[in-house]
C-alpha cells in the first residue's frame, strides 16, 4: 500500500462565506471539498444552537491537498478572519490515490 502525506484543512465558517471560500480553495489548488452543516456547539461566546428560523447556519468545510495549497489558503484565511468569524485547523493525513488531492 502506497500512502502519501497531504494536508487537511477543517474550516468552520458562517454559511454566507461558503462560496467565497470554495472559490479561494480552488484558486490555490485544492481539487475539491466536503461541506457539512453545523447545528450547535460551544465556543468563546458560549453555547449556540440553530433554531431553523431565518438562519443560514454554520458550515464545516473539509478539504485535503498539498502543503503549498494549504499554506496559500491559510494566508488568505488569516486576512479573511480579520473581518469575518471563523476557525481553521490543519493536520497531516495519509491518503491513497494522491493524484486526487
Amino acid at each position: 500500500m502506497n500512502l502519501v502525506t497531504r494536508t487537511k484543512l477543517e474550516i468552520f465558517v458562517e454559511a454566507h462565506a461558503l462560496g467565497e471560500i470554495e472559490g479561494m480553495l480552488e484558486t490555490v489548488g485544492f481539487k475539491g471539498c466536503s461541506v457539512f452543516s453545523g447545528v450547535e456547539g460551544t465556543g468563546s461566546h458560549g453555547t449556540w444552537r440553530q433554531t431553523g428560523v431565518d438562519e443560514a447556519g454554520m458550515r464545516l468545510i473539509l478539504t485535503i491537498g498539498s502543503q503549498a495549497s494549504a499554506e496559500a489558503a491559510l494566508a488568505w484565511l488569516s486576512d479573511y478572519f480579520k473581518t469575518y468569524p471563523g476557525v481553521v485547523a490543519t493536520s497531516e493525513v495519509k491518503v491513497l490515490r494522491p493524484e486526487r488531492f
